[in-house]
């Protein structure tokens, strides 16, 4: 049984794979602010609330669905033009963005024993800008986002391409994630997962 304050607990495993937004790092606030003031120009207000329902949803998904009550359909183009503002937005509120200390403070101590990789639904971009603003970027073996894959979590593409980078079975690597749609994605890539949910 692996635990978050006992980095020995990982000795087993080939590698770790980390989920970014909600695992190793706070970024609920900054892509709210960041979503928000996308989409209001759309006349959609996006509350807290309501924008916390979509924890663990990729942003393409999760602007399809703001839309939908304003628009019949969000075709493909538009809805790329706005991830793309959305996540030229989020860099201006990286301030907000805060480190998740029991696990950062995991890969702090993992970090040169065993092969880590972020795998995460974001894009390279805000991803790279997030480990950058917290001191995690020197950590990580690689880092693979949704650019790379055809199909984000809870399809086990993110997982399975980081295990490949590292040059590990997906068998042997763990996973730590915040989102029920991470840990399906592990589960299907065939990898431990353990929810940091109740860190």
């Amino acid at each position: 049984m692996v635990a978050l304050g006992d980095p020995e607990s990982f000795a087993a495993f080939g590698a770790v794979l980390f989920d970014c937004d909600g695992t190793l790092a706070d970024t609920h606030p900054a892509h709210h602010l960041a979503l928000a003031a996308t989409l209001a120009p759309y006349g959609v207000e996006v509350s807290r609330e309501w924008y916390a329902g979509y924890t663990g949803t990729s942003t393409p998904e999760t602007i399809r669905a703001a839309l939908a009550g304003q628009r019949a359909a969000a075709d493909d183009e538009l809805v790329d033009r706005l991830v793309g503002e959305c996540s030229e937005r989020y860099l201006d509120h990286l301030a907000a963005v805060t480190e998740i200390a029991p696990v950062t403070a995991l890969a702090r101590a993992l970090s040169g024993r065993l092969p880590l990789a972020v795998a995460s639904g974001g894009t390279r971009r805000t991803v790279e800008a997030t480990l950058r603003h917290l001191g995690l970027d020197g950590l990580f073996a690689c880092a693979v986002t949704r650019d790379e894959v055809r199909q984000g979590k809870p399809a086990p593409d993110l997982f399975l391409l980081a295990a490949r980078q590292l040059g590990v079975e997906p068998a042997a690597c763990v996973v730590l994630e915040d989102a029920d749609s991470g840990l399906l994605a592990a589960a299907r890539a065939g990898m431990v997962a353990v929810d940091v949910r109740g860190r």
